[in-house]
């Protein structure tokens, strides 16, 4: 992958361009971008640059040996650490076995997400994570000598999946790696990590795409119109694992508009016994759908807002205005950021594994009691 594939953060290129020109590459970087954010892929791009053989101010060549290696993800001194997982237990549960379809998940989409990944690999409810012995492995791996490039490259993607025993057992690897070896962290969540991890690494911040950039980053790897990308980007706010799952999956996608009417209107109308089996059917779905769903939830909040303030501005379906026309009139700023609130915190839940049934279940009567004290002020004025 080359840095012009990459759309916008110029800044963020050109620091990592002159750390090579000045010959003072960090031996340890932690890139930390949320899901859906180019930190993957600026990794991957500035190995490339580190190893390409005619690299120019800007970029590598894209032609070279090396560089042709690093577009199939297949460069000997391209190593990968990621956070896996089998049906079945063993001690020596390690990245390798997981490499070639790594390797296509990435080449198919960089930007993907823990979710999408774990759908790759199939362990169904089963957590990934970076094992002890995967540590060892890293050390191990990191020991050979470079075959081609002048540099060893170790990208552990998500290193806050790394149990604490091995996050300590990589702890003098990090802070005196070998010789011409550079180990890049890919983080999401830096809160999770040690902070003797932190202490040993140059952060890299890389913020999220704007909902523009991300579509023109989906029309180029999709083809598909620019209107449902913009919509797709819109939606997950600039994620674009999350947009990407959305247009691969937009019959699903679309189904998720009846989901939010009918939950809206069972919380309005305080129905338990509605929202208890709407919480079964929402429970039922894989967690990148439950993710999605509080986005469109989100996305759709947001637009009852515009519809009530600033109309001209709303891009939404024909469906999806019929509802909002009706249903807008219950959302003010006075609830908006409340509600939006337990959603985003819903969302945090689940992406950290929490229980989707008591997840939703708990939302859902949060902002039952949002509408229900309201009706109670119209009709009780003070």
């Amino acid at each position: 992958m080359q840095f012009a594939e990459i759309p916008g953060l110029t800044n963020l290129k050109q620091r990592l361009l002159h750390s090579v020109k000045e010959n003072r590459i960090p031996h340890a970087q932690l890139f930390v971008g949320p899901e859906g954010s180019a930190a993957l892929p600026l990794v991957i791009a500035f190995a490339q640059y580190v190893a390409c053989k005619n690299r120019t101010e800007e970029d590598s060549c894209g032609v070279c040996g090396s560089c042709i290696k690093f577009k199939k993800l297949i460069h000997p001194d391209l190593h990968f650490s990621i956070p896996v997982n089998w049906e079945k237990v063993t001690t020596e549960l390690n990245t390798l076995p997981f490499l070639e379809k790594w390797r296509a998940e990435v080449l198919k989409n960089p930007y993907l997400g823990i979710d999408q990944w774990v759908d790759a690999i199939d362990i169904g409810n089963k957590q990934p994570f970076i094992s002890n012995y995967e540590a060892h492995e890293i050390i191990k791996r990191l020991g050979f000598k470079a075959f081609e490039s002048e540099y060893k490259f170790m990208v552990i993607w998500l290193p806050e999946k790394m149990r604490v025993e091995g996050a300590n057992r990589i702890l003098k690897t990090l802070e005196e790696p070998p010789e011409k070896t550079i180990i890049f962290l890919v983080c999401q969540h830096p809160d999770e990590l040690l902070a003797t991890i932190l202490s040993r690494t140059q952060l890299m911040k890389v913020p999220a795409y704007t909902a523009s950039e991300a579509a023109q980053v989906l029309h180029a790897q999709s083809g598909l119109p620019m209107d449902r990308c913009t919509m797709a980007a819109e939606v997950a706010e600039g994620n674009l694992a999350q947009a990407r799952w959305m247009l691969e999956n937009s019959e699903e996608a679309d189904q998720q508009l009846e989901l939010f009417r009918n939950w809206m209107l069972f919380c309005y109308g305080f129905q338990v016994g509605d929202l208890l089996k709407i919480t079964d059917q929402f429970a039922k779905e894989g967690r990148e759908w439950q993710k999605g769903f509080f986005a469109y939830a989100l996305y759709m909040i947001r637009q009852t807002m515009l519809m009530n303030h600033q109309p001209q501005l709303n891009r939404l379906t024909t469906a999806e205005r019929s509802f909002l026309q009706k249903f807008s009139r219950f959302f003010h700023p006075g609830n908006y950021s409340v509600i939006s609130g337990y959603i985003n915190e819903a969302s945090a839940h689940i992406e950290r594994n929490g229980h989707p049934k008591i997840v939703f279940l708990d939302t859902s009567l949060q902002i039952s009691d949002v509408f229900r004290k309201e009706k109670y002020r119209a009709t009780n004025p003070t």
